[in-house]
């Protein structure tokens, strides 16, 4: 009811804003203080556009959609690229991604996680996703060190019309009877008012997808909804979003051992837990089918932009996130003493809720001359959470501990302020010269910690500033090159995980022995802290376009993969004292004839360990200087092959990544191997059939069929699905 009530009060302020009388022919195109201009801002960067995104988007997570771009890769723990699917940038996991949906930050405050999942289906409502590489590139948010992740919704469209789609997934499976089965179905709707008195447009849609998953009880089900309402008058553009979805799915989150991505029947296994010794299982536990998750996450923003003067405009973004859930999980492991009951419970099931609420206001000012351009920003930004558990099901004890026995309990807080700006000054009509700074202030704070009492407040400021200088040599050639440092902090995690306070987990402080406590102002946690260098060369012409780039990032105290999971199959990290990451990114696409297109990407890099030790279980420090770093593969190439006529378009795609360890001692098992796969999609439109536009389209992934991991942690690899197929069509009336 409180959604409702809010949605209903920023729709009345929407309506009641002055009325002007306005004339245009296009949705204004949204421009965030992130965005990158081509032979302008000297950053490196791809774009992914809307016509790309109709074509190749059916029901996958963002993540999928983005594996194509330079130094991009995903994997997802289904297998099947719905439900929870990672995306990594240059190697780096999504954590340290700054992700962006039109400009406002999208990482959880917490642990800077990106839960794709909770964004169903926006891709359908998305007019760009722009994927900056290197530090900085967010003004907003988390900072950048592995890069950044931009995605614009822009729906409206100038004329009234009405959609339908469906979508049907296939997939096939060698250890089945049946060989294909229908796994994955989707259906939505859509419409777009047009020009509504000359100043407001208004877009809706609906839809829902249900999958049964790769990955045994994987399944998803997916709600989603996105309302969007524009107003435009001669100086003022107000937007409102509202979109969503609830999203309902089972449990899937370890890997597997090596050797079960070859058996067909072994790599769909979801296991809670396992041992294994010579290529053999010795212990296995499967996943329970009643471990599910239940999450919702409304998003609610209203966007302004109010042109003062013809120099000077003034934008300002609101957004509230609420949010509230759980996930029930396989409690049997757990004692009185964790629990905090009487006796030892058997079949235990736990149930570990969250609500979340996240506000925020981003205001910022743009200042326009002949040579130059200014932008002044600041961000302003709460987020509280109340994190408990509960024994949900039991055998063998009292039911007064069922359902509201809290075992464990606290709330989270964490508060952000910041500001930045922006110039961009040109010397020359052929130079441009990029000079911005953000200086930030993060506070967490964990409180009312239930039975330890543990409470703290750490606060980290930062000084990230960038400069880069963009060269155009002539109408088709440009040069560029930047530097800039970036800090930022640890997760709340880092510091203390006091969901595992029950099994053991500390607050990971120095702790005084004299006064027997914690020294809270002393983490053992240290921010990250990149220097990053980009040199590029961008060529663009009516036949071919290349950018290519070096880059060199010189970190102190980056996080790294420790090679062990926790018991959600979530990464250990430790700070490494000194490492370093080099690579070159070469981007490009030619046009053979005008029917048909080649484009493709490479990257080639080196990831070391500079100066890291750890100390093993007897305190004996274990060296692991100029070793590899985990989750980096060395090489990723991408190729793409596309004929075009008039109604019909196919294309062939292929992805390399090279093998990569999956921790950071070199241990030749743990290691996920190579791999390349195929895929190829076809679309047919027909337009003006009864005065409605038909689209038809058909995808075949993992062309050949191969069996092969997408990713690792220390011995537990994550396999991708067999070969798969999608049909789907839409109607635009």
């Amino acid at each position: 009811m409180k959604n409702i009530i809010l949605t209903f009060l920023l729709i009345q302020q929407f309506f009641a804003q002055e009325k002007k009388d306005t004339t245009f022919q296009l949705s204004p195109v949204l421009v965030t203080a992130t965005t990158a201009i081509e032979r302008e801002t000297p950053v490196t960067f791809s774009n992914l556009k809307k016509n790309e995104i109709q074509e190749r988007y059916s029901f996958q997570d963002i993540p999928v959609l983005l594996s194509e771009l330079p130094s991009v890769t995903m994997y997802s723990d289904a297998g099947s690229g719905i439900g929870y699917s990672y995306m990594n940038l240059r190697g780096f996991d999504q954590r340290r991604i700054s992700v962006m949906i039109n400009g406002i930050p999208q990482n959880d405050p917490e642990d800077h996680n990106v839960y794709w999942i909770d964004f169903p289906d926006l891709l359908s409502s998305t007019s760009e996703v722009q994927v900056q590489r290197g530090a900085g590139g967010a003004f907003y948010g988390p900072p950048a060190i592995g890069g950044s992740v931009n995605i614009l919704t822009n729906p409206f469209q100038n004329e009234k019309q009405f959609g339908i789609e469906s979508v049907i997934g296939l997939q096939t499976f060698k250890d089945s009877s049946t060989n294909i089965s229908a796994t994955t179905k989707k259906f939505a709707v859509s419409y777009n008012s047009g020009i509504i008195a000359e100043k407001y447009m208004l877009y809706a849609r609906v839809g829902k997808l249900n999958t049964d998953g790769y990955r045994n009880n994987s399944w998803v089900e997916q709600n989603s909804y996105f309302l969007g309402i524009l107003r435009i008058g001669d100086l003022l553009m107000t937007r409102l979003h509202f979109f969503g979805g609830p999203i309902s799915d089972g449990l899937v989150y370890f890997g597997l051992p090596k050797f079960a991505n070859d058996d067909a029947k072994l790599r769909r296994q979801n296991l809670s837990y396992w041992e294994t010794k010579d290529d053999n299982f010795t212990v296995v536990v499967p996943r329970l089918k009643k471990e599910i998750e239940n999450f919702s996450q409304p998003h609610y923003e209203m966007i302004n932009e109010w042109k003062v003067s013809p120099k000077f405009t003034f934008h300002n973004t609101m957004f509230y996130y609420p949010s509230n859930g759980f996930f029930k999980y396989d409690g049997s492991w757990a004692d009185s003493s964790m629990l905090r009951t009487d006796r030892t419970p058997k079949n235990t099931l736990i149930k570990a809720s969250v609500a979340l609420q996240q506000l925020g206001v981003m205001p910022r000012i743009d200042f326009e001359q002949e040579l130059s351009k200014l932008t002044f920003g600041f961000e302003f930004n709460l987020h509280r959470s109340t994190h408990f558990a509960t024994i949900d099901e039991a055998d063998g004890i009292s039911n007064n501990y069922i359902g509201n026995h809290r075992f464990y309990e606290y709330n989270g807080d964490k508060n952000t302020v910041s500001i930045f700006a922006n110039e961009i000054h040109r010397p020359a009509e052929n130079i441009s010269v990029m000079m911005n700074f953000q200086y930030v202030i993060k506070e967490y704070k964990l409180h009312n910690e239930k039975y330890f009492g543990n409470e703290f407040t750490v606060q980290y400021k930062f000084l990230n500033p960038k400069f880069g200088i963009n060269y155009n040599i002539n109408e088709e050639e440009n040069i560029y090159i930047s530097a800039g440092y970036t800090a930022r902090e640890p997760r709340l995690r880092n510091l203390y995980a006091a969901e595992d306070s029950y099994f053991g987990a500390t607050p990971q402080f120095n702790y005084d022995t004299l006064s027997n406590k914690y020294d809270y102002s002393k983490p053992y946690a240290k921010p990250e802290k990149l220097l990053d260098v980009e040199l590029g060369y961008g060529l663009k012409n009516k036949k071919m376009e290349i950018h290519t780039n070096l880059y060199l990032m010189d970190f102190y105290d980056e996080l790294v993969k420790s090679g062990q999971v926790d018991i959600f199959g979530q990464p250990v990290w430790g700070n490494a004292q000194r490492s370093k990451h080099f690579g070159l990114e070469i981007e490009g696409s030619y046009l053979i004839t005008e029917e048909f297109i080649l484009g493709g990407n490479f990257t080639i890099s080196e990831n070391k360990l500079v100066k890291h030790s750890i100390f093993d279980e007897k305190g004996i420090e274990i060296k692991l200087d100029n070793n590899p770093i985990s989750g980096f593969p060395d090489k990723i190439a991408n190729i793409r092959g596309t004929y075009k006529a008039e109604n019909f378009s196919i294309s062939l795609s292929a992805k390399y990544n090279s093998s990569f360890y999956t921790d950071n001692f070199k241990n030749e098992e743990n290691k996920n191997d190579s791999y390349y796969v195929l895929n190829c999609e076809a679309m047919y439109r027909a337009i003006n059939i009864f005065g409605t536009t038909l689209n038809l389209r058909g995808v075949v992934y993992n062309l050949t069929n191969k069996f092969y991991t997408f990713s690792g942690e220390g011995n537990a690899f994550y396999p991708a699905a067999e070969r798969n197929f999608i049909f789907g069509f839409n109607i635009v009336y």
